[in-house]
C-alpha cells in the first residue's frame, strides 16, 4: 500500500461513528467547527446498517457552511447493507474535493441528497482528515 505523506504541521485524524436514519435525513453535525482551523478530508468510507439505502441520490459528507462544500458523496446504489462504500471507488463515489481544504472554521456534516433517505437504520462512517490553522 502506498504511504501518504503530509506536511509536518498536520496529523492524520480518524472520525468514526454512526448516524441514525433520522440524523442523516436532518443533516447532523458529526464534527464540531474549530474556529480558525481548516479541515481537509483525505479518505473515508460509509456503510448502511439495517437495510439497503434507497430513495435518496446519495449520502454526503460536507462542511457546515451555509453553502456547504461536499467533500464526498456516496450514491445509494453503493450503500448496500453491511457493505463498505469507500472513497475512490468509481462505481458509487463522487468527490472532487477530497484532498482539498474545506471552508475555514467549519465542521463536518452527514446528510442525504435528493429525496429523503430510506432503508437503513443507520449509516456508519469513518473519515480520515487533517486540520490546519
Amino acid at each position: 500500500m502506498a504511504q501518504l505523506q503530509f506536511r509536518s504541521n498536520r496529523r492524520m485524524r480518524c472520525l468514526r461513528g454512526a448516524a441514525t436514519l433520522n440524523e442523516v435525513k436532518a443533516g447532523t453535525v458529526i464534527l464540531s467547527p474549530e474556529p480558525g482551523r481548516t479541515i481537509t478530508i483525505h479518505d473515508g468510507w460509509l456503510r448502511a446498517i439495517g437495510g439497503n439505502a434507497a430513495t435518496a441520490t446519495s449520502v454526503d459528507i460536507s462542511d457546515t457552511a451555509d453553502t456547504p462544500i461536499v467533500a464526498f458523496a456516496m450514491a445509494v446504489g453503493g450503500l448496500t447493507e453491511n457493505a463498505v462504500a469507500r472513497v475512490g471507488l468509481a462505481t458509487h463515489y463522487t468527490g472532487t474535493t477530497v484532498g482539498t481544504p474545506l471552508t475555514p472554521g467549519k465542521g463536518l456534516r452527514i446528510d442525504d441528497a435528493g429525496s429523503a433517505l430510506a432503508g437503513p437504520t443507520s449509516i456508519d462512517y469513518c473519515i480520515f482528515y487533517t486540520v490546519e490553522s
